[in-house]
């Protein structure tokens, strides 16, 4: 066995190499799950530890070793404690430590991937520009066209009227906002507070608005549940599935109508409980 013969008996590295023939164990397998070489192995058994360096290297080693093959780590301690070179300290530049070149581990780039990347890069430029300056040229187009157009001359029949909107604002009223027509009434919103109460009778998605745009209601009605809500009329519904839902305003029972299963049906009911359009 090589490095057994070259110790003493009373030595830690013997005790160990010892235990390592005991388990079965190869140099090599022991070199392996301590994640050292070989040489590092044979000399530990052998003593020769000037070959290894530090002495806090040694002791190191010496314990792992005794770890992994079930002798006391103390004991080992002890018996290299013994030895001369236990107190020594070997010169570290005849150890196995180097120093390492700065760009001993800088990634390199070859050439060919980096005329790739170049080219990635400058493809990507050209179609960033083309887009930046491809509405530019149309503004310019929109322009010109617009200048080359002839104003279209008004209509006969409103010759010598003015526009609506400027007799409007001559009569100090705003053109842009009329009067709702009476069938529209019902949806113009109040500022009564109203209650609604949901009762559901099967599962049933639930959308609810009132007329200030305030979500009163968002999600999954469930079977055996209720809601109690308060809002502004108009209210804005939208149901998946409105057979499953008893709903009232005020009191007052809602005729939902029915709507296709699966399909989502959008409602709206004015303050009094009546469905104003259907959708």
């Amino acid at each position: 066995m090589v490095g057994l013969e070259q110790t003493d008996a009373d030595t830690a590295g013997a005790r160990l190499a010892r235990a390592r023939v005991r388990l079965g164990l190869t140099v090599n397998q022991v070199a392996e799950k301590l994640r050292l070489d070989a040489h590092t192995i044979v000399a530990l058994e052998a003593g020769d530890h000037k070959v290894i360096g530090a002495v806090v290297f040694v002791r190191g080693f010496l314990r792992r070793y005794a770890d992994l093959v079930g002798e006391s780590s103390a004991e080992i301690e002890s018996l290299f404690a013994r030895r001369p070179d236990a107190r020594t300290q070997p010169d570290l530049a005849n150890t196995g430590m180097h120093r390492i070149e700065p760009t001993a581990h800088r990634p390199k780039l070859g050439v060919v991937p980096a005329l790739i990347a170049a080219a990635v890069l400058a493809i990507a430029g050209a179609i960033w520009w083309a887009m930046r300056a491809q509405p530019q040229a149309d503004t310019v187009v929109s322009v010109e066209s617009a200048q080359l157009m002839p104003a279209a001359a008004p209509p006969a029949s409103t010759a010598g009227k003015l526009p609506v909107e400027t007799t409007a604002a001559a009569a100090g009223s705003d053109a842009s906002v009329s009067k709702p027509a009476a069938a529209d009434a019902a949806l113009v919103p109040n500022g009564r507070r109203r209650q609604l109460q949901l009762t559901f009778n099967g599962e049933c998605w639930t959308e609810i608005y009132d007329a200030r745009g305030v979500r009163l209601f968002f999600g999954f009605g469930h079977t055996g549940t209720s809601q109690d809500l308060s809002g502004v009329a108009p209210f804005r519904l939208a149901l998946g599935n409105a057979a499953a839902l008893a709903l009232s305003v005020e009191g007052t029972p809602v005729v939902l109508p029915a709507g296709p299963p699966g399909v989502r049906l959008r409602v709206t009911l004015n303050g009094d409980g009546a469905v104003v359009s259907v959708r």
